[in-house]
């Protein structure tokens, strides 16, 4: 009786654990032809549209609500995949507060990611031979950066912002997938980004231990990258000032770069309005 009590309190952290893997079930029965008619193409430029200025919660939902409808006639619209993506990346961490609502936002934006990636047709056929999407990432080419830019800035914000702890510890594996992507985004489409690439690429090696290819040398280089490569854009500031310089330590050159977000006229900056909102709205409320 002893032994087989103990042998049970052993497993049941491992049984605990099992339940924080993250599991990603196919989803390419949601896939589907593009199907281009006036109706498709009025309602996607709603959606456009509403994307675009898209500056509150409440705006975003309606975006996504806009890109879901042309998704339901044009399940192979490219564009409408990754902007649906981006909003729900953006819904997760801007406008959600519970860990589950997080997540579940997150892991949306990869399933429509995914379903982006699968309307190219070298890709599908990998895929659908029992290919995974980064053992498939080869047959990916400069129309495909936004797809897997933000197929790994979902899973980066499902790590930060989604998963518990010992999430993080079981899912491990799943980080070293982001460089596959991001190496190939700057094969194919070295000038994408602003700076965003750079910025995903610094927080992966940053976090990652040596054993699973992290390198603290390689993020600096990589954040130096993004500011450099960032003028005209917010984001790689934001980051800098919200990851980099907090996780070193640097608490007053980190409340300088988010001084500085906060203080900038958003008409002067190329990131997508609905991000511009809401780096200022995220550094002004981490200066109070």
């Amino acid at each position: 009786m002893k032994c087989s009590t103990s042998l049970a309190y052993c497993l049941l952290p491992l049984i605990w654990l099992s339940g924080c893997a993250l599991r990603r079930e196919p989803i390419w029965a949601q896939a589907g032809s593009a199907v281009i008619n006036p109706q498709t193409e009025a309602l996607f430029a709603a959606a456009r549209d509403a994307y675009a200025s898209a500056g509150d919660g409440p705006a975003v939902d309606r975006a996504i609500a806009l890109h879901e409808a042309v998704l339901k006639l044009s399940p192979g619209h490219y564009q409408a995949r990754v902007n649906l993506a981006n909003l729900c990346i953006l819904k997760g961490t801007a406008y959600t507060k519970a860990a589950a609502g997080k997540s579940a936002a997150f892991r949306q934006a990869m399933d429509q990611a995914e379903l982006a990636m699968y309307t190219n047709p070298a890709f599908k056929a990998q895929v659908d031979a029992g290919r995974r999407p980064w053992e498939a990432v080869g047959s990916l080419g400069a129309a495909e950066v936004e797809a897997m830019y933000f197929w790994v800035t979902a899973l980066q914000y499902e790590f930060k912002e989604g998963m518990s702890l010992p999430s993080k510890v079981v899912n491990l594996a799943w980080l070293p997938r982001t460089l596959v992507f991001l190496d190939r985004i700057e094969a194919v489409a070295p000038d994408f980004g602003g700076g965003g690439v750079e910025v995903a690429k610094m927080i992966s090696y940053y976090v990652l231990p040596k054993s699973r290819g992290g390198s603290k040398a390689k993020a600096e280089a990589y954040m130096d990258k993004a500011i450099a490569k960032g003028s005209g854009w917010l984001l790689p500031r934001w980051a800098r000032g919200k990851y980099y310089l907090p996780a070193k330590g640097q608490k007053r050159a980190a409340a300088e770069d988010l001084a500085w977000v906060a203080a900038q006229d958003p008409a002067a900056y190329r990131d997508p309005l609905p991000w511009r909102v809401h780096f200022q709205n995220d550094a002004r409320q981490i200066l109070r």
